[in-house]
């Protein structure tokens, strides 16, 4: 997302796009419409001008780019468990969630408007019926972002609970950050369950892009995701560190297929509406480096 927001400063804006650090936009795990230039963090403290844009999020915190750099400098919160303490010699903050607007309000007295990520559902694959997806198939969502220790003995902890009630219970794991996007998604595409098991996300973009493949979300809500997630209408969702609490959901809807398919069309009604649509984004984002072009200028 951040790269989405440099693309609208760039195309909508006139600034030139550089991309910092060691990350590529060539790591073939998402599709980029435009190649930014790449520059390394040394090369970009030495040479950042005041009338530059730094765009960050805050999981840089710890390179304190805030109080060291020159140039305007704009933060897109995306999450509240990437950092310790948050780099707040930034011009200006934008929170992907509420529930991150209020995390940053209360722990820094800091203000921020809420922008939630988009869904591009024009590059999604083709999505079988719920009821024509393998019965039982659930897909565990882990390894995503460097908690696998954790989710790992929730799994186990879940399994335990739910294996009473359902002897042949069969969850595949699957370790979401490191395969391409668009594999993901047909992945998804084929499980009538997807059990999100990480504990705490700014947003939790996987579980909504889930429920707009007409896919049944159980798990935790990660806290962020609470912008989105209706427990009992649209997902079967409990808050961290209530496992037993996901894992009696999780037996709720392998034991009631009328309900879990209802939970999967509501969800994919959320998940396809025009609040997570590109136009939206990149609105709302256009208005907020407008506010913010004028407070620095």
């Amino acid at each position: 997302m951040a790269y989405q927001v440099a693309r609208i400063v760039h195309e909508d804006f006139g600034f030139r796009g550089v991309a910092v650090g060691d990350s590529r936009p060539d790591n073939r795990l998402f599709d980029y419409p435009i190649t930014l230039e790449t520059t390394s963090f040394a090369e970009m403290e030495a040479s950042i001008s005041a009338e530059d844009i730094l765009l960050a999020n805050p999981f840089f915190s710890p390179r304190w780019f805030g109080f060291r750099c020159r140039g305007r400098k704009l933060m897109y919160v995306q999450g509240f468990t990437t950092f310790a303490i948050l780099d707040c010699r930034f011009d200006h903050y934008v929170s992907v969630s509420e529930f991150v607007r209020r995390f940053i309000s209360s722990t820094y007295a800091i203000e921020t408007a809420v922008v939630p990520p988009f869904i591009n559902t024009a590059t999604f694959p083709a999505v079988p019926p719920w009821r024509d997806r393998p019965a039982g198939s659930i897909l565990a969502l882990i390894n995503y972002k460097g908690n696998d220790y954790l989710e790992e003995i929730l799994l186990r902890r879940i399994r335990e609970i739910v294996v009473e009630h359902s002897p042949d219970l069969a969850i595949e794991p699957i370790p979401a950050g490191g395969i391409p996007h668009r594999e993901l998604l047909e992945t998804l595409a084929g499980y009538r369950y997807l059990l999100t098991l990480s504990a705490g996300e700014g947003f939790g973009l996987i579980p909504l892009e889930a429920m707009a493949l007409g896919v049944t979300v159980v798990g935790f809500d990660a806290f962020g995701g609470r912008d989105y997630m209706r427990d009992g209408v649209n997902c079967a969702v409990a808050s961290y560190p209530d496992v037993e609490g996901v894992a009696h959901r999780l037996a709720a809807v392998l034991g009631n297929s009328h309900y879990a398919e209802s939970l999967a069309e509501a969800g994919r009604i959320t998940g396809t509406s025009a609040e997570y649509t590109y136009e939206r984004f990149r609105s709302d984002w256009r208005e907020q480096i407008t506010s913010f072009l004028r407070k620095t200028a």
